[in-house]
């Protein structure tokens, strides 16, 4: 009976079978070329000093670092990057789970997947040492958490999927945002002021206690000190201090003479006015003064503000990846540069040590640094010239999603389409435009557009069971009198399996 079952599975979903054995081998095939991981530079030197020391970094939120942390005991940073290709194959069976349980056929569903099986930017992060990859998967876990159960809903599940969305903005700050989405949600779809207080409660738990963490470090509760410097590069794209006026302990901030940069570059460019600013780039003082300044920059030129927004936005839909910040930015997220050191190995890290050490501390005493292997690494170059998600396709997917739902009145994607939005708009209004954001967006969105064609009625294994006498209104004879059926089922059917059977 068992090898029945099995059998029956394989041929209703031999198609998707097909497409995860394929993002297993192309996974296989990135592990075998690029050893043991990938590094971006300053960025993972951060989480790796925070995975060893449990230190925090002013400059960003040190969420993944934990996640090296958890992983430490086993020295391999090859195991870290088998974890992160898992969390990709995990995200992609997720979506298909969630779109077959709205009563769409197979090939929807393992379409609505491909993307984050293949894409070959999905694969480079996913063999990098930075917190996108970890953020996308604990994503879906809290949207399949709310979404499983088309006919009900459960607020058992909003809790705990409020709780896991909070947690990704100890990962990326951009998970605050998701969950206000969230929130809002349980307010538009009328949960109840019980359970929207448990939800806030349950999003706030990891927060403030991330915070707290920080305070115990930094004497500030808070997630980072970054947060205002982040918004005054934002500025620094349109600031006028002509028409900004701002008093004597900002001007320094004012960008400098000359053409524009990309907004980001200002924090971190030889010549940017944060490191003429008492206690450096990221000290309490230069993060509030910085606020300020990009506060009253957006209130002075909101016009400036909005066009530097929507410039940046619309970067996530060209046809071709763009050169944005700038072409050192753009190299990291190439298999072609994967072995390139983007910084000093013997560049000083958080909480003591180097880079170097760090590296080989966490590996087991070995040498850590990117190694490519032929002709394995070759292979990978090419695939990336093609196989990827184009912006302007992206677009369209979440364009034709969000009609689609208008157009039939159908809402079951509108909460993942929420979330890909969020994602792509938050970060060139608090910060700048940057293309590994593009990638914790996609799933998000095909899931949305899949979604959008869900049918209107759910599926017969996903009646809900009626249990009032009142509702059945038949009964059978029992030893102690008339006995209520408790299926909604007709009389000699045969039930089907449920959600949580399937």
């Amino acid at each position: 009976m068992e090898w029945v079952r099995v059998g029956g599975a394989a041929r209703r979903h031999w198609l998707f079978g097909l497409a995860l054995a394929g993002a297993i081998a192309v996974r296989v095939l990135v592990m075998l070329a690029f050893r043991p991981i990938m590094w971006f530079g300053g960025d993972s030197a951060s989480y790796l000093a925070t995975g060893l020391r449990l230190v925090p970094d002013p400059s960003r939120v040190g969420g993944y670092g934990f996640f090296l942390w958890l992983l430490r005991p086993l020295h391999s940073f090859a195991v870290v990057a088998v974890v992160q290709h898992l969390m990709g194959l995990a995200i992609g069976v997720l979506s298909y789970l969630l779109v077959r349980r709205y009563g769409l056929p197979g090939w929807v569903a393992t379409l609505a997947a491909v993307p984050v099986f293949f894409d070959a930017y999905e694969l480079q992060l996913e063999s990098d040492a930075v917190p996108d990859v970890p953020f996308g998967f604990m994503i879906f876990i809290g949207l399949y958490l709310l979404l499983r159960s088309p006919a009900e809903r459960r607020p058992s599940r909003t809790v705990p999927a409020a709780f896991v969305v909070g947690a990704t903005a100890i990962v990326w700050p951009v998970g605050l945002a998701l969950l206000a989405v969230l929130l809002v949600t349980l307010v538009i779809r009328r949960s109840g002021w019980l359970a929207l207080a448990a939800a806030i409660l349950a999003g706030a738990l990891p927060v403030a206690a991330y915070a707290g963490w920080f305070d115990l470090h930094e004497h500030q509760f808070s997630l980072t000190r970054s947060d205002g410097v982040y918004l005054w590069s934002r500025t620094m794209s349109f600031a006028n201090c002509a028409v900004i006026k701002p008093p004597a302990d900002e001007r320094a901030l004012c960008p400098p003479a000359g053409p524009r940069l990309a907004a980001s570059l200002y924090i971190w460019d030889g010549n940017s006015p944060l490191l003429a600013m008492p206690g450096g780039r990221f000290s309490a003082r230069t993060n509030a003064l910085a606020r300020n300044f990009a506060l009253r920059a957006i209130e002075a030129q909101p016009g400036g503000y909005l066009t530097a927004v929507g410039h940046d936005v619309a970067l996530s839909f060209y046809w071709d990846r763009p050169v944005h910040p700038d072409a050192d930015i753009v190299d990291r997220y190439q298999f072609a540069d994967a072995t390139t050191a983007w910084v000093p190995a013997s560049m000083g890290a958080i909480g003591g040590g180097t880079v170097a050490s760090d590296q080989a501390a966490y590996n087991g005493g070995h040498p850590a640094a990117t190694r490519a292997v032929q002709p394995f690494a070759s292979w990978l170059v090419s695939y990336q010239r093609y196989v990827y998600l184009r912006g302007t396709l992206l677009g369209v997917i979440l364009f034709g999603g969000l009609v689609t739902m208008i157009v039939r009145r159908r809402g079951p994607g509108a909460l993942p389409w929420a979330f890909a939005v969020t994602i792509l708009l938050v970060p060139p209004m608090v910060a700048d435009f940057d293309l590994r954001y593009l990638v914790p967006a996609m799933p998000a969105a095909c899931l949305a557009a899949a979604l959008a064609f869900a049918p209107r009625t759910a599926p017969s294994g996903q009646r809900r069971c009626i249990t009032s006498p009142a509702a059945t209104g038949t009964a059978a004879s029992g030893p102690s009198g008339p006995e209520t059926r408790t299926s909604s089922l007709p009389s000699g059917s045969t039930p089907t399996a449920s959600p949580e059977s399937s």
